[in-house]
């Protein structure tokens, strides 16, 4: 936080180091929109997800800080009424990928954040989910936030993000916004 007193010869400027900043402050904030189209059809079976375009990147200044993510993400999916479109959040840091705000494990079910069963009439519909978490990444890396997800069902599908499955250019169909932010919060 920048400070500046005015004063003619005694002006004082400076930086006020995040350090001294109380617990719970803000101490910076780093925002992605993905406003464009994007799929997958990779299957979800043995923990595989796609990473998605929805992904930002802050560093901490300091170990002890936290990080509180929001991610909406706006999706839609194929025709299969078998599948389940699934998402998840994964951080990067040093390069290692570690999925969190998921699921317990219980035998063979998938960890994930969300999951949607569908049905050949939901071509038509968006649906928006929003993810609101905190974790502490305990390091002053860079550590990047990604929206991952699947789909998962007894055949193959597609699901979508920021479009229908159905997606005809008319005005019963629509385009959609999705995003990420990361905020860190002062330990």
């Amino acid at each position: 936080m920048a400070i500046t007193r005015l004063g003619g010869a005694n002006a004082i400027t400076g930086t006020i180091p995040n350090s001294v900043l109380a617990a719970g402050n803000v101490i910076q904030v780093v925002n992605t929109e993905f406003t464009g189209t994007e799929s997958t059809t990779v299957l979800a079976s043995g923990g595989n997800f796609a990473d998605s375009s929805l992904t930002a990147t802050l560093t901490p200044s300091s170990t002890s800080s936290k990080i509180f993510v929001t991610c909406t993400v706006n999706r839609g999916s194929g025709n299969n009424a078998d599948q389940v479109h699934l998402g998840r959040l994964v951080h990067v840091i040093s390069a290692t990928t570690t999925p969190f705000f998921v699921g317990a494990s219980a035998g063979n079910r998938i960890q994930t954040s969300f999951g949607r069963g569908n049905a050949s009439t939901d071509l038509n519909t968006l649906l928006t989910n929003t993810i609101e978490t905190v974790f502490s990444p305990n390091t002053t890396s860079a550590v990047t936030v990604k929206y991952q997800f699947a789909v998962r069902g007894t055949g193959s599908g597609t699901v979508y993000i920021n479009k229908t499955g159905q997606d005809t250019d008319s005005v019963q169909y629509q385009r959609t916004a999705s995003s990420i932010t990361l905020m860190e919060i002062a330990g």
